[in-house]
């Protein structure tokens, strides 16, 4: 018996727990936590580092930096516990050490501590990352769970759009007063509560899974993880998209991280403000794209077809922020870039579940997540725009070896 399109059998007539959305909710949460504490101190580094590292702007990037750096050591064992303890305590071990370690910065007496506790932030990110598509799997039918990871996508988008904004805006209130100290004090009380809340709230609600599973791969038994890594390595369509992600998520990743240098070149408004309005306008797109396409692709069940299109329009996105000297398609290019880059990140990751259960969805999501970290450090490093559009036509290649999802096999 193979599953077309919609669950058939047993799963046919069960009914899917509303709980779902409240379980989503809560997951969010730790989500937009791990982007406010990666970038708290990126729209404040000049003030922070009057405080705390006696005006080393460096040394306060590092706090940013290491998010990427220990996501490389930390995602297999993250992943590992995701598919050994489930869910709740799998997600929970990093969402208990974010939480905590969120809430301890608002102590730091100085740098090196505050670079402690930012480590610990750091070492909870890969748990929540690396449990969207299981948490889709868990409680999501096959037609929502796109959608369910790209809410999950949203929320991160949402965390580093509140961090950006909210850092400027409370520093620079407060040195009207002449308080900037005060300014980076709130700004750690206000993040390290939400942490705190937020671990809070996911301990006392979330559960592991529904009574019923909502969809064929819920009711699935899953293999090890290094039987599941044994035979994703064996798994063409999840090694073409592997290439895609390191190609994708890693240009993202570099091209968020640099945009400061992209705008020094003449430009229709003061060059200076350029990379607050498109990187905004990225983030804004980032979104809407991962809402809207994710939903789009649980629709007519695609999956290919919108990675297809996101490595076809990046091409040009990328050679337009290059090049252009206008704001206003500039800034276009950047809400178009972030709609159909972001929207690829919750849809590929479904695909790979689709395409190699019954792997582990953190094991898979966990090695997708880590080749973008990879990646990214890499492009940033060796930035160029120019070869960065290169590789978007090497992962247009990529996407169109891969095959479409068309049927799922039935459990038992």
């Amino acid at each position: 018996m193979m599953w077309h399109g919609t669950c058939m059998g047993k799963n046919e007539n069960s009914p899917v727990s509303p709980y779902r959305w409240v379980v989503l909710l809560l997951f969010m949460l730790p989500a937009i936590a791990t982007q406010i504490q990666w970038i708290t101190f990126a729209p404040i580094a000049k003030d922070t580092a009057t405080l705390f590292t006696g005006g080393d702007t460096a040394a306060i990037d590092l706090l940013a930096i290491v998010f990427m750096l220990v996501y490389i050591p930390v995602s297999f064992p993250a992943s590992w516990c995701i598919d050994r303890f489930g869910l709740k305590w799998g997600t929970g071990i990093g969402v208990i050490i974010l939480g905590l370690s969120g809430f301890l910065r608002i102590f730091a007496p100085d740098y090196t501590w505050l670079l402690v506790f930012q480590i610990g932030c750091a070492i909870g990110q890969p748990f929540v990352l690396n449990s969207f598509t299981k948490l889709a799997a868990n409680w999501f039918p096959e037609n929502e769970e796109a959608l369910a990871s790209g809410l999950a996508t949203m929320s991160l988008f949402v965390g580093l759009a509140a961090a950006m904004f909210a850092g400027d805006f409370i520093i620079e209130h407060f040195k009207v007063i002449g308080d900037t100290k005060g300014g980076i004090s709130f700004l750690l009380y206000l993040y390290g509560i939400f942490s705190l809340a937020g671990m809070i709230l996911y301990l006392l609600f979330v559960k592991d899974k529904p009574k019923t599973p909502p969809n064929p791969i819920a009711a699935e038994k899953k293999v090890s993880m290094v039987i599941g890594i044994r035979s994703l390595s064996k798994n063409k369509d999840f090694l073409y998209l592997t290439g895609a992600f390191f190609i994708g998520l890693g240009a993202f990743n570099a091209i968020s991280s640099k945009i400061d240098t992209l705008f020094n070149r003449r430009l229709d408004i003061n060059p200076s403000l350029a990379p607050g309005i498109v990187g905004g306008l990225i983030i804004v797109g980032g979104i809407f794209g991962a809402v809207i396409l994710s939903a789009l692709s649980d629709k007519f069940r695609k999956r290919r077809l919108f990675l297809m299109i996101t490595m076809m329009v990046a091409v040009p996105l990328t050679l337009l922020l290059q090049y252009l000297p206008s704001i206003v398609p500039l800034g276009f290019a950047g809400f178009s870039f972030g709609f159909f880059l972001v929207s690829a990140l919750p849809i590929g990751l479904t695909y790979a579940v689709e395409k190699t259960h019954p792997v582990p969805e953190a094991t898979s999501n966990g090695i997708l997540m880590l080749s973008g970290q990879v990646s990214g450090i890499l492009m940033a490093l060796f930035f160029n725009m120019t070869v960065i559009a290169v590789l978007f036509c090497v992962g247009l290649i990529l996407t169109l070896l891969m095959k479409e999802i068309t049927a799922r096999k039935a459990p038992g």
